[in-house]
């Protein structure tokens, strides 16, 4: 796998991560959300042996996801990259892009449930995807339910097994997991019946 991923736990509201994506042969550098403590994001990218900025990218705009944006911005000149609909200013992503990076790139995967600008960022080797709060281990986002469950269907469903599943919370029983293993046991993905969906949702 070219990429490396390093998910940091930054605190911030409610046990958020921040997300440095790093390219072994190129040194180019992804930060998703940055949010929390951004000391805990800066000392992650001194530790990386070289890094060039490519992208800042935001799984939707809530506050607690992009508190640290501005200070980020200040060390890590990047395009921040979002939905249209997010409520900062962005470069806009459209569903099915890929930004190259490295030798390969990231997809953007629209993602509706949690907010109208909710993103999923998957990398092209099926290494891994981040959820913001679309996905959580073992949890979804709070949500519309009719959104939340085609996404859930036709946007989650269908992606490899082998990806790992980095959502924007530490809510599960592990911080990250197989999206395999979240097919079978995640009570919010493994359903196919939106009547169940949306009475499991009133557990959440």
């Amino acid at each position: 796998m070219s990429f490396e991923v390093k998910q940091l736990q930054v605190g911030g509201f409610d046990h958020n991560f921040s997300y440095l994506i790093s390219c072994r042969n190129s040194g180019e550098t992804v930060i998703i959300d940055p949010c929390g403590d951004i000391a805990v994001i800066k000392k992650a990218l001194a530790a990386l042996p070289k890094h060039r900025p490519a992208y800042i990218l935001l799984t939707h705009s809530h506050h607690d996801h992009i508190s640290g944006l501005e200070r980020v911005k200040q060390f890590f000149p990047a395009p921040v990259m979002a939905h249209p609909l997010a409520n900062v200013p962005v470069t806009p992503l459209q569903n099915g892009q890929q930004l190259p990076f490295g030798d390969g790139f990231i997809e953007i995967l629209y993602a509706p449930g949690h907010t109208k600008d909710s993103v999923i960022y998957r990398l092209n080797d099926d290494s891994a995807i981040f959820t913001g709060d679309t996905l959580f281990v073992d949890w979804c986002g709070y949500c519309e339910a009719t959104e939340m469950f085609r996404t859930m269907r036709k946007v989650i469903l269908p992606l490899s097994d082998s990806n790992v599943a980095y959502s924007g919370h530490d809510y599960g029983h592990a911080p990250y997991s197989r999206l395999g293993d979240e097919k079978k046991s995640n009570p919010y993905l493994n359903t196919d019946n939106f009547a169940e969906f949306n009475r499991r949702l009133r557990q959440l």
